[in-house]
């Protein structure tokens, strides 16, 4: 098992973003259990993405602070339809309210299984956790722009416009 962690920060007020993050992981209000569907792409040249959808189960689970929110987030190994094959996942996502009212933090910490035995491993180990990192980061960044244009929205809303 291969582990990998990434931190991003949102210019959006934990308060505010709490919804909006339970939203996009198939989380309705007052559920314990969902299902989202999200997009993991690797970038591999200038121009040229390996993309494939995953249907990942999330479950919220206690935070272990006040303004904290945590969700284990999990999905299985599979293959693109060209045949490449991706990892499956079992992680945690951790929601944090910044120091500063009108920020957060998104902390995902978590575990794969490089495909494909011992080649694939060997290949993990030279090429395949830049890919793994960067997948997990464009699932990080299309997370923070739902949260960003969220809090947008409200504050628009604020100010009557």
């Amino acid at each position: 098992m291969t582990s990998v962690r990434e931190r991003v920060y949102i210019e959006a007020p934990y308060v505010q973003a709490v919804g909006a993050f339970e939203h996009r992981l198939g989380l309705a209000r007052g559920e314990a259990d969902g299902r989202c569907v999200l997009a993991l792409v690797a970038p591999l040249a200038e121009g040229h993405d390996i993309a494939r959808e995953v249907t990942a189960a999330t479950k919220r689970v206690p935070g272990a602070a006040n303004f904290t929110s945590q969700y284990l987030v999990a999905w299985t190994a599979g293959r693109t339809p060209g045949g490449i094959p991706t990892p499956g996942f079992e992680g945690t996502l951790t929601l944090r309210a910044g120091e500063d009212y009108d920020k957060c933090e998104l902390e995902l910490d978590g575990q794969y299984e490089a495909p494909g035995g011992f080649a694939g491993q060997i290949f993990d180990d030279v090429v395949g956790r830049r890919i793994a990192q960067a997948t997990l980061g464009s699932l990080l960044d299309g997370v923070v722009e739902l949260l960003r244009s969220a809090h947008e929205r409200i504050e628009a809303a604020k100010r009557g416009g």
